[in-house]
């Protein structure tokens, strides 16, 4: 009975207390999730030439094995719904803070450039070390900003995305922030936030 009750009281604990082997930092959400950029088309009528969405999944925790240090992780996926053939370099993604500090070329597995034809579809992950080798903490990291660009034709596209820091909130069982002697992680409500801004720029 003993063992029973702490095979059951281990990992209720571990909840309460944060316990996780998550490769990600807790704590640390961007918004909007995802964010969405078009490219539109010639008229008003006709859909976007280029739908992208873009979410920042977190802050990836350093790991040997796979060669990563510390970084933001990013993930995009790239649809190309117009005549052309768009052509994306995931090299040309650039992360910013909201202070402007700029983060280090991102480290990509796949980073030869996708030539899509019309109606095909790229998908890349990227991970942004922080500036220095130090550590998250370090940096203000309430808004952020992804650039890249692409080539449609031969006519090249920057686009933009903003991304805010938003902060759990733990509710007790009577509804109030850490109210009642017993409150966990559960339901979590996101704060305040000012959502992401998607710029399409045209040369």
């Amino acid at each position: 009975m003993k063992w029973a009750c702490f095979a059951i009281g281990l990992p209720l604990l571990c909840l309460m207390m944060g316990c996780s082997s998550s490769p990600y930092v807790d704590g640390y959400l961007f918004m909007p999730r995802p964010a969405m950029a078009d490219v539109p088309g010639a008229q008003p009528t006709v859909p976007a030439q280029v739908s992208a969405i873009v979410s920042i999944v977190g802050i990836r925790e350093a790991d040997k094995k796979l060669g990563l240090p510390e970084s933001i992780e990013v993930r995009l996926r790239m649809d190309n719904n117009g005549p052309e053939t768009v052509t994306f370099d995931p090299r040309s993604m650039q992360l910013t803070t909201g202070v402007l500090v700029d983060f280090p070329p991102a480290i990509i597995r796949s980073s030869a450039p996708a030539m899509l034809r019309p109606g095909e579809s790229a998908f890349a992950t990227a991970y942004f070390p922080f500036p220095g080798g130090q550590s998250y903490d370090s940096f203000d990291l309430q808004s952020l900003q992804l650039r890249w660009t692409l080539l449609i034709g031969n006519r090249p596209v920057q686009q933009v995305a903003n991304f805010q820091q938003v902060y759990r909130r733990y509710y007790g069982y009577y509804g109030e922030p850490y109210g009642g002697p017993y409150w966990g992680p559960y339901p979590y409500y996101p704060g305040p936030f000012v959502g992401g801004v998607i710029i399409v720029h045209r040369r």
